[in-house]
């Protein structure tokens, strides 16, 4: 499969990796060159971000494992990008590096009421849980203002803390369990279960459900 469009002349990335990219991913969810939008460079605090050599767009779990897995083939450095929302700097980019994009997985489930669970993609919207959580009579502990745009995947990356962080805790206190993709493409269990330090609280009241854990 060609590459679809044509590669920027200070990019450098490898033509045979993006060629391999291709084949992994729909048309629309690789760009390079002049295809690549400027917020994906940009930095909320004005910090230099380089542009990147290309923007990995992957929709599934099994599409983020083969992007992996042909970047650490060709021994690519990649930076990984959610909303873009936080100010530590984690989705700036050094020279040379690449983007992987969470934005295409936005997959949620149906929350679980028994469970106070529900299971939620790495690029999906904290505020779109928290709508979920509400249509099922329920409440989840993490608040932001960035929540229309914030993902859960870097909320959890950053243990967000938010407006109810004294009531309910930091965001990976709302974890139960995480589908992992190592840097090689290898992937762990599905939603292999966390290793707590302190129990989940238990709460008879359907407005405190961020009290229990929450499965990604």
């Amino acid at each position: 499969m060609s590459v679809p469009y044509a590669i920027h002349a200070g990019d450098g990335a490898p033509a045979a990796l993006l060629e391999r990219l291709a084949s992994i991913l729909p048309r629309s969810a690789l760009l390079v060159g002049d295809a690549i939008d400027p917020r994906y460079q940009e930095d909320r605090r004005g910090r230099y971000s380089a542009r990147p050599r290309f923007i990995a767009r992957p929709g599934t779990t099994e599409e983020v494992a083969a992007c992996l897995a042909a970047c650490n083939d060709f021994a690519q450095p990649l930076v990984v990008q959610g909303g873009r929302t936080g100010l530590s700097g984690g989705h700036r980019i050094a020279d040379g590096e690449a983007v992987l994009s969470t934005e295409r997985m936005s997959l949620l489930g149906a929350v679980q009421p028994l469970k106070r669970t529900v299971l939620a993609s790495a690029g999906t919207p904290l505020q779109a849980v928290q709508e979920a959580a509400e249509a099922a009579g329920c409440q989840f502990g993490v608040d932001i203002g960035a929540r229309g745009s914030a993902t859960v995947g870097g909320n959890v990356a950053t243990n967000a803390g938010g407006i109810r962080v004294l009531r309910y805790g930091m965001f990976r206190a709302q974890v139960a369990g995480l589908e992992t993709v190592l840097a090689d493409g290898r992937c762990s269990p599905h939603c292999a279960a966390l290793t707590r330090t302190m129990p989940a609280t238990t709460s008879t009241n359907s407005s405190s459900a961020a009290r229990e854990r929450w499965a990604w």
